[in-house]
């Protein structure tokens, strides 16, 4: 089956944090869990403080990455400095949650799990004027339709990823993998030439990820399904396109 779907928007809800809580001083921690609204995952900075994980909440701190000078010369907030930090958090992020020594395909690409749903934020506009260059890689817990946070007990740490994630052909939202019309998304592949590329559209991304993806296919092994994000997505630094990879 070719899918050439609308736009990716669920997958990846995007960020912000806690309240009215003072910004960190801090490289944010990995390890440290977060609770905080739909609404304040929108913002592109991190301003929450760690909880105890062994209470109810829907966001984990997955590691931070330094931003490389290049990176930093494009501006506080700046596309290429979302992109850039969002494909450097996927390794950091699998790699939190990986137990396994064996993958079929390079560990950068699987998909990240509903309990790990990846995000990226920046220091405060305060904290980067101050001379802070970080990008906080965050896992956010959703529900099972992807459509809200979801509160969780304990870390995500080492528990063993699920390479996938499964969506309803009808509605393109989240669906249980058990259902036997799920599309199990394993795969995911970067299609932009730079950091700062624009939005292609949904039929140029469709089609760049559909190539990424075949490349990327084990011999023998088909793509079945190809599907990619939406505008809104796009900018907050997801520019990876989807696969459904069988056997």
């Amino acid at each position: 089956m070719r899918l050439r779907t609308t736009a990716f928007a669920v997958v990846l809800a995007a960020a912000a944090l806690a309240g009215s809580t003072p910004a960190q001083a801090d490289t944010p921690v990995a390890g440290s869990c977060l609770d905080y609204s739909e609404e304040q995952w929108r913002q592109t900075e991190f301003t929450a403080t760690g909880m105890d994980c062994a209470l109810p909440h829907n966001g984990e701190v997955l590691g931070a990455v330094g931003l490389p000078d290049d990176i930093i010369a494009t501006g506080y907030g700046s596309s290429a400095a979302k992109g850039w930090a969002y494909r450097t958090c996927q390794s950091v992020a699998v790699d939190y949650v990986w137990t396994a020594t064996v993958a079929k395909y390079p560990k950068s690409s699987y998909v990240l799990p509903r309990s790990a749903r990846l995000y990226v934020q920046l220091p405060t506009p305060d904290q980067w004027a101050a001379g802070e260059r970080w990008a906080v890689c965050l896992g956010q817990s959703r529900n099972v339709a992807l459509t809200a946070p979801a509160a969780r007990i304990g870390s995500v740490r080492g528990l063993g990823l699920k390479p996938y994630v499964c969506l309803n052909p009808r509605r393109w939202n989240g669906t249980r993998c058990g259902r036997t019309d799920a599309v199990r998304l394993t795969t995911q592949v970067w299609t932009p030439s730079s950091y700062s590329a624009a939005y292609p559209g949904t039929n140029r991304m469709l089609t760049q990820t559909r190539r990424a993806c075949n490349k990327l296919r084990a011999r023998g092994w088909t793509l079945r399904t190809w599907y990619v994000p939406g505008l809104s997505s796009w900018e907050r630094g997801n520019r990876f396109g989807y696969c459904e990879i069988v056997k």
